[in-house]
């Protein structure tokens, strides 16, 4: 069995998020200089629209029950390939449908105001669904072997092709179009990279007795992953598709750019999620306390986030000043800065989710994300006329609603040191993301943040509640920065 460090995989699982904010840099730059904000958010709505389709599609969902099942008997020292050649066979027949229903909604996509002359961003984009369909199962491969970090720089890849292509094509396209090919051009790099770390494939019809033999428990496990794991996308979409509804283009383009700076945080919960999936599917396997293992990844990812989110808000105010955001777009920064204090909450429900569906709970986490994304939109719907905050309000309704039900069955004690230390990460995000845009920046920004983000480091320093065997899994020269918040053994 391969072996690689929970913290490096983690890291590169995230690395796709931190190398796409890096070279964001340069692509917001030209995003804002050469492609109208009008075009951005019919471009935004158009992808709205798809990806909610996407969600009937259950393409990751059967296969992530394919990858856990395979991670188990892996585990035990059975074969992995059989599994490798279903989840091959199930992605592509799950691609053909998707591709066909992306082809199919033409008229869906005119009846919403969407102009005709961008509609072959959409055909583009179905052959980024095929590409990405094989690179899936090839991921996923690595996945169920514990290859978390190999799978993690597949994606890093991914996203330095797509924002290197981006910058580039953006300076000469000077079109949405540019967006859809070098996220096409991405997905290709990633797959060869696959190809070349796997050294082989497989005939994906050799998988069919995998897919038959557990077909109720892959159905079962299949539908819960597909539904959980489309929770956020679906959120996001439904979210910009109402605001596009409600607001207009320009609008839905200023929410983008937001919901795009908050997503550096919320990206943090999959990437979590991936590895630490990885790590208690294996466990099922020989026995694990998965439990304990699961509140070794949960306490610090929501600190990070809270951390991360602290950082982004205190650096938003500049960006305008050093010309990274300019003309219109700039009207996001405050709405920016208010939807970054919900993102600790979406990356901690997340990993809460994943952590139910490796267990078998399933169902449990489905009813807390449904209730929570149910009623949150539906508030908003009720609430539009407040204008774009309420949209923003509606995000931190829909994690909050499902903690609440995750609450029902945890039933965290508000006398754990562990709950004190979350609420106060959360407590100071929030004042430090709502301070930029309700008072007046120049007195409240940066020393707001300053402070918020001191507190919190200093009340780390005297509780140190990670975990020591964190220390042991970062590289040399970042121990010193996180033993001072570890605990010892005792």
């Amino acid at each position: 069995m391969v072996k690689e460090s929970t913290v490096a995989a983690v890291v590169l699982n995230y690395l796709p998020t931190a190398a796409n904010y890096a070279l964001a840099i340069a692509y917001i730059v030209v995003l804002t200089r050469y492609i109208p904000l009008t075009q951005y958010g019919y471009y935004n709505a158009l992808f709205a629209i798809i990806n909610s389709i996407g969600a009937l599609i259950p393409i990751p969902g059967i296969s992530g029950a394919i990858a856990r099942e395979g991670a188990i008997e892996y585990a035990r020292g059975g074969d992995a390939k059989p599994y490798f050649a279903a989840m091959t066979f199930m992605s592509l027949v799950m691609a053909v449908i998707y591709g066909l229903i992306i082809a199919l909604a033409t008229p869906l996509y005119v009846g919403n105001g969407i102009p005709k002359w961008l509609l072959g961003t959409a055909y583009i984009y179905i052959g980024t669904v095929f590409i990405q369909s094989i690179a899936g199962a090839l991921g996923l491969y690595l996945w169920l072997m514990g290859r978390v970090a190999s799978q993690g720089m597949g994606s890093t890849l991914n996203m330095l092709v797509m924002r290197a292509f981006q910058v580039l094509l953006i300076v000469i396209m000077r079109n949405v179009y540019a967006l859809a090919i070098s996220v096409l051009l991405g997905s290709l790099t990633q797959l060869l990279y696959y190809l070349g770390v796997v050294k082989g494939f497989v005939d994906p019809r050799s998988g069919i007795n995998i897919v038959r033999r557990g077909a109720r428990g892959l159905l079962e496990f299949g539908f819960q992953s597909w539904i959980l794991g489309y929770m956020g996308t679906l959120s996001f979409n439904l979210l910009m598709y109402l605001v596009y509804v409600y607001l207009g283009p320009g609008f839905t383009g200023i929410y983008g750019l937001a919901a795009a700076i908050a997503n550096a945080v919320t990206a943090l919960g999959p990437a979590v999620s991936t590895v630490m999936n990885s790590r208690l599917s294996q466990g099922l396997g020989i026995g694990m306390d998965v439990a304990k293992t699961f509140r070794e990844y949960a306490i610090p990812s929501f600190i990070a986030a809270s951390l991360l989110a602290q950082l982004i808000v205190l650096a938003l105010p500049a960006l305008p000043m050093i010309g990274i955001i300019s003309g219109e777009y700039v009207r996001s920064i405050p709405y920016a800065s208010v939807l970054l204090g919900y993102t600790p909450l979406a990356v901690i429900a997340n990993v809460y989710t994943s952590y139910y569906w490796v267990i078998g709970r399933g169902w449990y986490a489905l009813l807390a994300n449904s209730i929570g994304l149910g009623l949150g939109v539906l508030t908003y719907i009720a609430l539009h006329f407040l204008g774009i905050y309420m949209a923003i309000a509606s995000n931190y309704l829909i994690y909050v609603l499902t903690l609440i039900v995750f609450w029902f069955s945890e039933k965290w004690s508000v006398r754990s040191i562990n709950v004190l230390v979350i609420g106060l990460s959360l407590v100071l995000t929030i004042i430090s993301s709502c301070a930029v845009p309700l008072f007046d920046p120049p007195i409240t920004w940066p020393s707001t943040q300053l402070i918020a983000m001191a507190i919190l480091l200093t009340v780390l320093y005297l509780i140190k509640p990670l975990p020591k065997a964190l220390v042991n899994q970062v590289p040399g020269f970042a121990r010193p920065m996180i033993k001072p918040f570890t605990r010892s053994e005792k």
